[in-house]
């Protein structure tokens, strides 16, 4: 018979026992190519965002550029209408018998350009018997007055008017300087503290 039995397991062989084997470091060159490789991608992703940052400025801008020159389109179509309405005044002003129909559509074509202007926060500046105000007023010229005492608004030769609390353009006025001068006993005016000859 033989030594070995037919029927017995042999024995399998075990790993040694100990510390596991690590990997042996890499050398220097391949991380310094990876950290190359990192700096080219970084500074691509640099530049593909600098780029990106430009189109978004020069986009804004271009659209900033547009909004500003058609950001008056819906007040010019308001005031086409109150064109619309002139054009059809001067046709009925030249069949109309009646003087008072034309004076009567111009009327309505001034309310109807006021409402456009009030919807833009255009206001008309109250003026005519206000203290003067340099701020909403600019003075033509004063003239004496026994009902206002100086520097009170007697009459306005042009209208002014704000948008949003600014003054677009002053009322021109004229100004009270007071109550006449009295003559004195030699026939000559007396001044007037404040007045402007």
């Amino acid at each position: 018979m033989s030594k070995h039995n037919k029927g017995a397991a042999e024995p399998i062989p075990t790993p040694q026992e100990g510390p596991p084997e690590t990997a042996a470091p890499p050398p220097a060159e391949d991380e310094l190519t990876q950290l190359r490789r990192e700096v080219a991608e970084l500074r691509d992703k640099n530049l593909r965002l600098q780029a990106e940052l430009q189109n978004q400025q020069k986009r804004t801008q271009r659209e900033k550029q547009e909004a500003l020159r058609y950001a008056e389109a819906e007040f010019a179509r308001d005031l086409l209408v109150v064109l619309d309405d002139l054009n059809r005044t001067i046709e009925v002003a030249n069949t109309a018998a009646d003087v008072q129909t034309i004076v009567d559509g111009v009327r309505i074509i001034y309310e109807h350009f006021l409402k456009v202007l009030e919807q833009r926060q255009i206001k008309c500046i109250e003026a005519v018997g206000k203290p003067f105000n340099p701020a909403f007023h600019e003075a033509l010229m004063q003239q004496p007055s026994t009902e206002h005492p100086a520097g009170t608004v007697l009459a306005e030769t042009a209208h002014g008017y704000t948008m949003h609390e600014r003054v677009l353009r002053p009322s021109r006025v004229i100004l009270s300087s007071g109550p006449p001068a009295a003559p004195d006993e030699r026939g000559k005016k007396q001044e007037v503290p404040g007045e402007v000859s």
